[in-house]
């Protein structure tokens, strides 16, 4: 009996890990972009694509252009090209590396942050310098307070389940023969004659 109890318990752990909002187990993400990550090209484009799996936010997202010495390239606001795809418009005035740093929240409740690089009109890919760690770095973001609140009061919650199983008294079998239905048994009697 305590074989099944535990069992028990550890699929409910289980299958409340399984549950743990997207953000935390992201399985969506940057399916493509245009210019592609670590392209060589001779001109410089107007405008970054970026392809997800889901339909991002446009609200909760942002995206950054930079070149080598930090300066930001976006000309325009963000846009959606398509369902799945933002389009960010830059002006690349110099040859030199570009770094592309998102930050977007997808509608299926999953964000998803990094970086494509690119080279104009040097002929070589692109290096992992100073400024594209920056760009990079600037949108990093940290667990915000509502959340983190939300996962402690979840966690506490699974604890608490889990405590109440294991604390439950066992279950008291039922005797055979009925009695334990309150079902008395008649006494046979010998037909009248």
């Amino acid at each position: 009996m305590r074989t099944l109890r535990w069992s028990s318990i550890v699929s409910t752990v289980v299958a409340g890990t399984l549950a743990v909002p997207a953000p935390v187990f992201a399985s969506g993400g940057l399916t493509g972009s245009n210019p592609p990550d670590q392209a060589i090209l001779a001109t410089a484009p107007a405008v970054v694509e970026l392809t997800f799996s889901a339909p991002p936010d446009l609200r909760d997202s942002h995206v950054t252009a930079r070149d080598a010495t930090d300066t930001t390239l976006n000309t325009a606001p963000l846009s959606r090209a398509d369902a799945r795809t933002l389009r960010q418009p830059v002006a690349v005035r110099s040859a030199g590396d570009v770094t592309v740093a998102y930050h977007v929240s997808l509608r299926d409740g999953t964000e998803v942050s990094g970086s494509i690089r690119f080279s104009v009109g040097t002929g070589r890919p692109p290096v992992l310098g100073a400024a594209a760690q920056a760009a990079v770095g600037s949108h990093e973001h940290g667990v915000d307070p509502l959340s983190a609140i939300l996962l402690v009061v979840d966690a506490a919650v699974a604890f608490g389940v889990v405590l109440l199983l294991m604390l439950r008294p066992p279950r008291r079998e039922p005797r055979p023969g009925g009695a334990a239905l309150g079902i008395r048994r008649r006494r046979e009697e010998p037909p009248s004659p």
